[in-house]
């Protein structure tokens, strides 16, 4: 009986003490009460900040208002792959896909988008996924090296980069989102006008495999 009595007052306790945290933590219509307690419990400054910069970016392109859509498919497979990975017939048709593609005579992009720029861009264009990816599972975009893309189309300007997903807590980058892998590892960015905001779509030329961006956020 006293075990029923003790059961009943904790269960009574918690909900108390939901009904006194609902009255104080606001929560948009994206979020449950227990989400956002896991927040101020378990978020450090960085966390924060990613919050309040993906939060704005939703708040100015709110679900239902987007005009962005996912790029099609490129015909060909322009990404980039590290070979020293790859099994001795695929690392021959990377290495010969690289000579082909002469990247000797690519030409280093004088202007590019930052990490910012290429997390916002890459929201945008998954449709938001990538914002609970950001937020949940405390994943940051980082860019590395561009390059100049000749191939503008109607834009101002056109780069192309790889990019990598870097886990904050663990301060290591990992190959892909737990769960679904609904991103590639290299991107084109580009303007509509100059100084403009960055946008994102399917890479449309071959690039070299950036391993320094990989050495650089690699845990030490």
């Amino acid at each position: 009986m006293k075990k029923a009595f003790k059961f009943i007052g904790i269960t009574l306790g918690i909900l108390v003490l939901f009904l006194i945290a609902s009255n104080f933590i606001q929560v948009n219509e994206r979020e449950s009460l227990l989400y956002k307690i896991q927040q101020y419990v378990t978020y450090n400054d960085e966390d924060w900040n990613n919050y309040e910069t993906n939060q704005k970016i939703l708040a100015e392109n709110p679900v239902g208002s987007s005009q962005t859509t996912v790029a099609a498919v490129p015909v060909k497979d322009f990404h980039p792959y590290n070979i020293d990975l790859l099994t001795e017939s695929a690392k021959k048709e990377e290495l010969k896909k690289i000579e082909n593609a002469h990247f000797e005579n690519l030409v280093p992009a004088k202007k590019g988008p930052d990490d910012e720029d290429a997390q916002i861009a890459l929201i945008k264009l998954t449709d938001r996924r990538l914002t609970d990816v950001i937020i949940n599972q405390k994943l940051s975009v980082k860019i590395g090296k561009c390059y100049e893309n000749p191939n503008k189309e109607e834009n101002y300007s056109c780069v192309s980069c790889m990019i990598l997903l870097y886990n904050r807590e663990k301060k290591d980058w990992q190959e892909a989102p737990d769960g679904e892998n609904f991103l590639d590892n290299s991107y084109d960015f580009y303007q509509t006008y100059e100084g403009g905001e960055w946008g994102a779509k399917g890479l449309s030329m071959y690039i070299p495999y950036d391993k320094d961006l990989f050495k650089k956020y690699e845990k030490k």
